[in-house]
């Protein structure tokens, strides 16, 4: 009876501690909830499941029952994952993921309710991705026709997601940055879109560089085009994240363009490039043709970012050149301040 009351007080405790406010008492607590097992489903059921706790306590309370993957949690879950918050319904989309490797009417039901997350054009993206990772580890009979319905699914980072799958493609892009990069430029696209706002800048920066050397180095003008894609895409997750650590390969790669780029290298120059890119914008809008509306509207619309950031005037040297060089390009340096 004695252990029987030190475990009830022991679980009591930690529960305490997963719903309070210290962060690391909370992850301690979570850990240790989960050694102890089916003892501590009914009071994480009953933090899961109120809507009055905190989103952190609730996240909590589903990572741990995910450890612990007891069936008993199947109606908790399956009400969270249509719930308010993002965070809890990817929790609890987690937690079902043990269920549906089952072998009862439960695991049915699991399966069947993550599959039909994963594949609801209407549902925020972040839960079918979360519904996707859930169904990792089912046999391929049942997920192949899964990913082959995803395929051309509108979201693109459930293609993308799902075209690493199918292509075996599954470590992080640091890790294949550090091996090989796969062959397939799609595969590697894929990876890029679904990694990319996660990887560490310096891994980005290296994906460059070798997706540059590939690009390089193909034959085919097509596959060319797919790898300056591909770089396309890592330049904008740089610069979503405010860096300039491959500045220079944007700035190098106008330079030496000879028509439209993919827009990813525009709409990372519109967010980090500096004045050095400038000339280079005058120069591809000057030298393109006057009805290529799409690649001339995004270039003037990179140079106005530009000199928006930088706060040029038209006095400024580089306009004063970009003028002389180029004085159709008047129009640009005019979005510039008097």
């Amino acid at each position: 009876m004695s252990i029987r009351h030190s475990s009830s007080a022991d679980v009591a405790r930690l529960i305490a501690e997963l719903t309070g406010g210290d962060a690391l008492r909370r992850e301690m607590a979570l850990a240790r909830l989960a050694v102890i097992g089916s003892r501590a489903t009914t009071p994480l059921l009953a933090v899961a499941s109120d809507g009055a706790q905190a989103d952190h306590s609730r996240v909590a309370a589903f990572e741990a029952l995910e450890a612990i993957g007891d069936t008993r949690i199947l109606t908790t879950a399956l009400a969270a994952i249509i719930g308010p918050s993002d965070d809890v319904a990817v929790a609890a989309i987690g937690a079902l993921g043990p269920i549906a490797r089952g072998d009862d009417a439960r695991a049915t039901k699991a399966f069947d309710r993550l599959a039909s997350l994963a594949t609801a054009a209407d549902a925020p993206t972040g839960r079918r991705l979360a519904a996707l990772a859930a169904l990792e580890g089912q046999p391929e009979t049942l997920l192949r026709p899964l990913y082959e319905a995803l395929a051309k699914d509108p979201a693109s980072k459930v293609v993308a997601r799902v075209t690493r799958r199918q292509a075996g493609a599954v470590e992080p892009l640091e890790t294949l940055v550090d091996r090989e990069l796969p062959l397939d430029p799609g595969v590697v696209a894929a990876v890029a879109r679904d990694d990319g706002e996660r990887a560490p800048l310096a891994t980005l920066k290296r994906a460059i560089e070798a997706v540059r050397g590939r690009e390089a180095n193909a034959d085919d003008p097509a596959a060319r085009a797919h790898w300056s894609v591909v770089r396309g895409v890592l330049h904008q997750h740089l610069a979503a994240r405010n860096s300039r650590l491959a500045l220079y390969d944007l700035r190098e790669t106008l330079e030496g363009a000879t028509g439209p780029l993919p827009v990813g290298f525009i709409s990372a120059t519109a967010v980090v490039g500096d004045v050095t890119c400038l000339p280079a914008l005058a120069r591809a809008w000057a030298e393109s043709a006057s009805d290529d509306r799409w690649w001339r509207d995004h270039v003037a619309e990179a140079f106005r970012a530009i000199v928006t950031r930088e706060h040029l005037t038209r006095r400024h040297p580089a306009l004063k050149r970009i003028l002389e060089r180029w004085p159709t390009a008047g129009v640009l340096v005019a979005m510039a301040k008097k």
